[in-house]
């Protein structure tokens, strides 16, 4: 598994954690996780394999090494999966929209229930008169 899929599983973890309104150190803890693994001039497989310490490398800690090593083994983080399960993949599928993060998709469902785009767009023709 490449860096770059280790950040992604990273950043998209830390999306679904703002959805679910996870204090926000932790959130930002696997974004800057994810903004050093893509940045690593070497693959953390290898690193892995080589047997070094990951916790030296900036803003890996304990929890997050060990989440790496499990996504290198098994090709899964289980955190992530296990709320990709309690989130509605509706919710999920409006992170692609742009202007739209984390914090405003939980605004939306919280104030308006919305979950879908479909949604999304009605509430915007009540709101703007489309």
């Amino acid at each position: 598994m490449q860096n770059i899929q280790i950040a992604k599983i990273f950043n998209e973890l830390a999306d679904l954690l703002e959805i679910e309104g996870e204090n926000p150190f932790k959130v930002r803890a696997y974004r800057y996780a994810a903004r050093t693994i893509s940045s690593l001039g070497r693959e953390l497989e290898d690193m892995i394999k080589e047997g070094k310490d990951l916790t030296l490398l900036p803003s890996i800690g304990k929890e997050i090494a060990a989440k790496i090593e499990q996504i290198i083994k098994t090709g899964k983080l289980e955190k992530l999966e296990k709320l990709k399960k309690k989130i509605p993949p509706s919710l999920i599928a409006l992170l692609p929209i742009e202007g739209l993060g984390p914090k405003k998709i939980k605004r939306l469902y919280d104030a308006l229930h919305i979950q879908t785009v479909q949604e999304l767009i009605d509430a915007a023709k009540l709101r703007f008169g489309f």
